[in-house]
């Protein structure tokens, strides 16, 4: 990948819980630029096989999109995914997530099969819950009240689960039915 130009991981700023223009970013409170060392990109033939194709990451997440771009995954488009998540909470976590992340990498590759930007060579989609002692799904809050609520109802628990789902599809070079491949993997973590 030496003809390859490496693009730094994005430093982006948490993302506010206010969506409109009333309300900018707050500057960082340290004093002086951040120091991060650049991380070099990954060189694997999977990554080569797809640098300067259409990629699309399902998620309008700033971390989820510096987390790509640390394994040399920094040239893609943002398409959220608009379905609403309404899945039923009395899914198992493993499940909820799972269905969430697929819901949103088919919808967004739906919709950009016949793209004037071309089909994408690749559609990533990720959904993340955490999950309380009691088995209660939290999903992110939708406010800064919600999450204290959300804080202060895990910190005094003995400890709590966190469920990420993450779906890749990408289209496949034959006709075969369905047209796309769908990978998938669910980690817990404690």
């Amino acid at each position: 990948m030496a003809d390859v130009k490496y693009t730094p991981a994005p430093l982006d700023s948490p993302p506010s819980y206010e969506t409109t223009a009333s309300n900018p970013p707050k500057s960082p409170t340290t004093k002086g630029p951040l120091h991060r060392t650049a991380l070099l990109p990954l060189d694997l033939p999977l990554l080569s096989s797809i640098q300067g194709r259409r990629i699309i990451l399902a998620s309008a997440s700033p971390r989820r999109r510096q987390l790509l771009a640390q394994i040399g995954i920094s040239n893609l488009s943002v398409i959220p995914s608009t379905v609403p998540e309404a899945f039923s909470k009395t899914l198992s976590p493993f499940e909820y997530v799972l269905q969430t992340a697929t819901q949103k990498a088919m919808t967004v590759y739906s919709s950009q099969i016949d793209s004037p930007d071309g089909e994408p060579a690749l559609v990533i989609a990720a959904d993340t819950v955490v999950v309380s002692p009691r088995g209660q799904i939290l999903e992110k809050p939708r406010s800064e009240a919600d999450h204290i609520a959300m804080l202060k109802g895990l910190r005094d628990s003995i400890s709590h689960k966190v469920y990420t789902a993450v779906v890749v599809m990408a289209p496949l070079s034959s006709a075969r039915d369905p047209g796309y491949a769908l990978e998938s993997t669910v980690e817990e973590t404690t």
